[in-house]
């Protein structure tokens, strides 16, 4: 059996769109107020999260989300701002791995957080 470019192409989006759409169920549940608010354009921030977090080599299905919940906290393409170059720093880092990267912006969202509760 000879698997053509265009069928390739077709498997690779419809998993890509069965992969957002799961995304958006399960983040309507985590992030109901934002996702409301997004409205019509809850799918295209949601799917432009997934397009990021591949574009940082961040290709698992657990790691892309945890990409997209990042830009629930954040903000769409936080990452891209000044303010938080240090998940530029981190994101753009060809040493590290994916795993380690995505990590990493966790932990690191977490002490940011932590430390504006204290302020």
């Amino acid at each position: 059996m000879v698997i053509r470019d265009a069928q390739r192409q077709t498997l690779q989006q419809s998993k890509h769109d069965d992969f957002v759409d799961r995304l958006m169920s399960h983040f309507r549940k985590v992030w109901p107020d934002k996702a409301t608010a997004l409205g019509p354009g809850y799918r295209d921030w949601i799917d432009s999260g997934v397009v990021a977090a591949s574009r940082y080599e961040l290709n698992t299905e657990q790691e892309a989300a945890r990409f997209v919940n990042l830009w629930f906290v954040w903000g769409r393409a936080f990452e891209t701002l000044p303010e938080h170059r240090w998940a530029a720093i981190i994101l753009h880092d060809r040493e590290r791995k994916s795993h380690v990267k995505i990590h990493q912006l966790s932990y690191e969202t977490k002490m940011r957080l932590a430390a504006r509760k204290e302020d």
